[in-house]
């Protein structure tokens, strides 16, 4: 998905970091579906940095292993931040903070996560930017997913 999203992060001024972990268990679920979230998460990163002239755009992106049996994938950017008194309204259907937005990004990334038994959050990072957090199960029974 960096790949993909590569050259608008270049065209942006945006520094990427990346981060990850190494022998990371598969995760089972639907390979574009969650592409679809890793890639609206750096958009909305690279969004966010869009204003910023006083200090570099940079994007990290990593990859961690919880216990006892997950995965952690944290996107982080040195945009504005968000509004600490909007923090529980920003995966609301239809809310939005961007002056174009639609307000289905984050609602339709939050339930993607949720349909394959994990979480999405998002954190104020200091001094500047946001996090975006997510975890995935690593096992799971349902057929219907195959394992990436």
């Amino acid at each position: 998905m960096i790949s993909l999203a590569l050259r608008e992060l270049e065209s942006s001024q945006v520094i990427l970091r990346s981060e990850f972990a190494e022998d990371l268990p598969l995760v089972q679920g639907d390979r574009i579906q969650l592409q679809q979230v890793i890639l609206n998460l750096i958009r909305n990163a690279s969004d966010a940095m869009r204003d910023i002239d006083d200090r570099q755009r940079d994007l990290a992106i990593k990859t961690a292993k919880t216990e006892p049996d997950g995965l952690l994938v944290t996107i982080q950017d040195s945009g504005p931040g968000i509004d600490p008194t909007k923090l529980d309204r920003i995966f609301d259907t239809f809310y939005t903070t961007k002056p174009d937005g639609l307000g289905m990004g984050l609602s339709v990334c939050r339930t993607i996560v949720e349909a394959h038994g994990g979480k999405l959050w998002a954190t104020a990072a200091g001094p500047h930017g946001a996090i975006f957090q997510f975890t995935l199960p690593v096992t799971g029974d349902d057929p219907r997913l195959r394992s990436y």
